[in-house]
């Protein structure tokens, strides 16, 4: 039993890693939800046009957490090391890397907007609605690769509580923002999606600011350089980009993914889409166990296998994994009852109302299993074996999801609930197959001192 459950002190040593994380994406999540809320109060076509207009965002969002998570398997490990040199370096590329992913998504969007739209809706008032968002939402992609690549360095060290107090001040700002501007109160005029993107970036600058502010300061190990930013390591830039590679092409190939499995959903009811844009915002309150637990993981064994700790290390994965899918299981089981009252707060048709309460109840069911599968995911990354979690994670998901998704969709009239059943039951498949790489054991390797690539 001590193999899989841990004393006082672990479980103390977690939650002081995992709680202001949680609490961070709790207050992010939550306010993503009454944000959408407030969206979807103007109409169903609102949320619609927000939901197809953030799938680029989407995919952003992931090749960032490929870029930072390549990143974070470094500064972890060589934080354990106690080489606080070396992750001031990672942090540098880091920055500069995501600087040119942001820019590169905005000359695209600038480019292309409607052409990019037209990928994901076939309906010209959907998109004629989502350029609308596009024209303003389109200033947050730099701002937020710059706040994203310290968070997730301040979080691969520890530092947890500086990113708690930032993300109640960005929310604060983006909520009060939203009531002003999507409604017009206070004197602002009603200006529906608009104000929602407008609201979105200026937050994101706000955010941007503060971190900036933060490093200036120097109180903590990391610190902002221009000189650093110039002058970058060139042998740490080929180190991460072994590790880099196979991880971001992961997440874009899984938002890619997402994004197919989104189509096939259009496919079968696009009338219906408004309910898996309420179900993702609610499940992301859900998923704060996903990072609290990422970052008890990244640190907890990252810092293990920095310090040569092997045996330790496989000991803490047992430990996190048990903690990750207790949690799990307490999660869906309240979600499964707070379904109806979620829907109840949305002003749509009925039929969208049971569609949202459907689907949730389909999620919080899986739930344990899906925090089991993200667990085994962080522990291969913490060792470096980003190859195999791209095979567990989005090469499973177009060899199951994507194809049953788009099998069915095109080729039988299927309703969507039950498409929608079909492809999150593939976390029980992806079970079998995480828990192969787990067992393996080739992430329990130490890369600060050994240098070596896992392939």
């Amino acid at each position: 039993m001590r193999k899989f459950f841990g004393n006082k002190a672990f479980y103390k040593a977690t939650l002081a890693i995992a709680l202001p994380i949680m609490a961070q994406q709790f207050v992010t999540s939550f306010v993503n939800l009454i944000d959408n809320i407030m969206i979807g109060s103007v109409g169903s076509l609102a949320l619609t046009s927000v939901t197809v207009a953030n799938r680029v965002y989407l995919i952003f969002n992931s090749t960032m957490f490929g870029i930072c998570g390549a990143a974070g398997i470094f500064i972890a490990q060589y934080y354990g090391a106690k080489n606080k040199e070396k992750c001031q370096k990672i942090l540098n590329i880091n920055l500069v890397c995501g600087f040119l992913v942001a820019a590169l998504f905005v000359f695209a969007l600038l480019i292309v907007p409607r052409q990019l739209m037209e990928i994901f809706s076939s309906q010209p008032v959907v998109i004629e609605e989502s350029l609308k968002y596009l024209q303003y939402a389109v200033l947050t992609y730099v701002p937020f690769a710059f706040s994203f690549s310290i968070m997730m360095a301040l979080r691969a060290v520890g530092i947890n509580k500086i990113q708690l107090l930032v993300g109640v001040i960005t929310v604060a700002t983006n909520t009060t923002l939203n009531y002003m501007l999507i409604f017009g109160h206070f004197g602002f005029p009603v200006l529906g999606v608009q104000g929602v993107a407008i609201a979105t970036a200026i937050a994101r600058f706000v955010e941007m600011f503060i971190y900036m502010v933060i490093l200036l300061r120097k109180k903590h190990m990391f610190h902002f350089s221009i000189h650093g930013l110039l002058h970058l390591d060139m042998s740490l830039i080929c180190s991460m980009v072994r590790k880099a590679i196979p991880l971001t092409v992961n997440e874009i190939l899984y938002s890619l993914g997402l994004t197919m499995i989104f189509l096939s959903y259009m496919r079968c009811d696009e009338s219906l889409i408004s309910g898996i844009s309420v179900v993702d915002t609610v499940m992301q309150i859900a998923y704060i166990v996903f990072g609290g637990l990422s970052s008890a993981i990244s640190i907890l064994i990252g810092n293990r296998l920095g310090a040569n700790e092997i045996e330790e290390a496989k000991t803490n994965s047992y430990r996190l994994l048990t903690f990750g899918v207790m949690i799990g299981i307490v999660m869906g089981t309240t979600l499964i009852f707070v379904a109806p009252v979620i829907a109840s707060f949305y002003n749509v048709e009925d039929i969208i109302k049971q569609t949202i309460v459907s689907l949730l109840s389909i999620k919080s069911i899986l739930l344990p299993i899906y925090v089991y599968n993200v667990c085994i995911f962080f522990t291969l990354r913490a060792g470096g074996d980003t190859f195999s979690t791209m095979l567990m994670d989005s090469g499973f998901l177009w060899c199951a999801g994507v194809l049953l998704s788009t099998l069915l969709s095109v080729f039988f009239d299927i309703p969507l609930v039950m498409l929608y059943a079909i492809v999150e039951s593939c976390d029980l498949l992806k079970l079998f197959v995480a828990t192969y790489f787990f067992k393996k054991g080739r992430w329990a390797k130490n890369m600060t001192i050994s240098h070596e690539v896992v392939y």
